[in-house]
């Protein structure tokens, strides 16, 4: 009887410990993709607000550069194979070393629609944007880097932003657009659609 007893509870335990890495794993794929909130009645998610501020340089002049990314309750919802989210938006400042204003723009995937499908854009998100040092460097001229992607998943779309010494913007896909864009039975297998 005893040897039953310890059976059970062994199973239990082992029942309750599968559950424990399965909330951890959870857990941590909501840490690494950064949803900070899941509405318990809709299942709704949102991404984590990001705010970055940092000094900047290009052809030896310095700007002060932020970014804030915020869930945007009034765009449409994103539906995907991953859940229901909310899409983001994201606003750029760059300043000129003297605090004038050398660039303001708020940012949504609608910007980037003429590169994408119908298909892509109902499926996806405005994930981030970031400072290139790279390019800027290279090319001398202010360079971001923004991503259109698939919730929850590796599966983005990069873009490249430039920004002229008078505040002018440009708007590309990012140069080695070929190593990061999802195949087309990437994208169905990551929407569910086929």
């Amino acid at each position: 009887m005893k040897s039953i007893y310890f059976f059970v509870a062994f199973a239990l335990c082992m029942m309750t410990g599968c559950k424990s890495d399965e909330k951890n794993a959870e857990e941590e794929k909501k840490r690494i993709f950064q949803i900070e909130k899941i509405d318990e009645n809709t299942g709704l998610q949102q991404m984590q607000v990001s705010q970055i501020q940092q000094e900047i340089t290009c052809n030896g002049k310095k700007y002060q550069f932020s970014v804030l990314r915020e869930p945007a309750k009034d765009l449409p919802q994103v539906k995907s194979d991953m859940g229901l989210f909310l899409d983001n938006r994201i606003t750029v400042k760059i300043l000129r070393e003297n605090g004038s204003k050398l660039f303001e723009k708020v940012f949504t995937k609608k910007d980037f629609a003429e590169y994408l499908t119908e298909e892509y854009l109902s499926h996806s998100v405005l994930e981030g944007l970031v400072f290139d040092d790279v390019n800027t460097s290279e090319k001398n001229v202010l360079t971001l880097v923004a991503s259109v992607s698939y919730p929850m998943t590796d599966l983005y779309t990069p873009f490249s932003i430039v920004v002229s010494e008078t505040g002018k913007m440009t708007l590309s896909l990012y140069e080695d657009k070929i190593e990061y864009t999802p195949l087309e039975e990437n994208i169905e297998n990551a929407t569910g659609m086929n």
